[in-house]
């Protein structure tokens, strides 16, 4: 008596259906995997570079403060007011005292305006002596570039200057809600040491 042992192994259709759904609903779930992580991980980079941006106007921002003589603030445009410590060559001034508590350099009345304002996606920081018929010549330097819906807010308060610097964290394709823009606030205050001449208060 003859048997066949050449016999053909295979799946059948059912078993090729169940391995095909299973294995489509595992490289689906890798692939969403892979999208989460790399959402996650732009929308983090994105954060901290912002978060950078923010504490380096901060810094600009304050440095000139300290030294304001007089401020216009609004929203994304700010024009500060400092003493000009150098003269056109670049050499030092020498302080000379008004006889009302306050100081000023070179010839009374001269200062150099300070500006920080907002162009399409840079902040920049524009400087100048003033009056322009000092020298008319601009000095601008941007602060931070590829800024997207940055605002900065400054509130004068007389002797002290509060800062607020914001920005919209692009991790929802919807948009960033109310309160997730309020938690990437950076609060700064900046205590003014020089004699205000553009208010009557008299803190100093």
């Amino acid at each position: 008596m003859k048997t066949n042992r050449n016999r053909i192994g295979a799946f059948t259709l059912t078993e090729v259906m169940i391995s095909s759904v299973i294995f489509s609903s595992v490289s689906l779930g890798l692939l969403m995997g892979f999208t989460s992580l790399e959402r996650s991980f732009a929308a983090t980079t994105d954060f901290a570079t912002n978060h950078a941006d923010e504490m380096r106007i901060s810094d600009y921002l304050a440095l000139d403060l300290r030294r304001a003589v007089s401020l216009q603030a609004t929203q994304n445009d700010t024009t500060i007011f400092i003493p000009r410590y150098y003269d056109g060559n670049g050499f030092p001034q020498m302080p000379t005292l008004d006889g009302k508590g306050g100081v000023y350099y070179g010839t009374s009345g001269n200062s150099v305006r300070v500006r920080y304002y907002l162009s399409g996606s840079t902040i920049y920081r524009e400087q100048v002596d003033w009056p322009l018929s000092i020298s008319p010549a601009y000095k601008t330097i941007p602060v931070a570039e590829n800024v997207k819906d940055f605002i900065f807010n400054i509130t004068d308060l007389g002797k002290v200057v509060t800062t607020k610097i914001t920005f919209n964290p692009t991790f929802r394709s919807a948009g960033a809600s109310a309160a997730a823009i309020a938690a990437t606030a950076f609060n700064n205050t900046t205590l003014l040491r020089n004699t205000r001449t553009d208010t009557s208060s008299s803190v100093y």
